[in-house]
């Protein structure tokens, strides 16, 4: 592969996460609509990384398996 579709494809990527993360706070903000603007942006923040955390562990998993590796070896 090219280094420019290489830098390519890694761009897409952060942006989709961008996008991705930014989707995931605003869905939050307005599910839990806290009084406390600083304390509604924290809560908010923390779960959207959670939630990036769990999708990074699943998509992990997915390759994982695709390429039949296990934590046992």
């Amino acid at each position: 592969m090219k280094p420019t579709h290489t830098l390519g494809l890694i761009l897409w990527r952060i942006g989709i996460l961008i996008v991705g993360g930014y989707f995931a706070f605003l869905a939050l903000r307005f599910i839990l609509q806290i009084a406390d603007p600083v304390l509604e942006v924290g809560v908010a923040l923390v779960l959207a990384g959670g939630l990036f955390v769990l999708v990074s562990v699943v998509r992990e998993q997915i390759e994982d398996a695709r390429h039949g590796r296990s934590y046992e070896e």
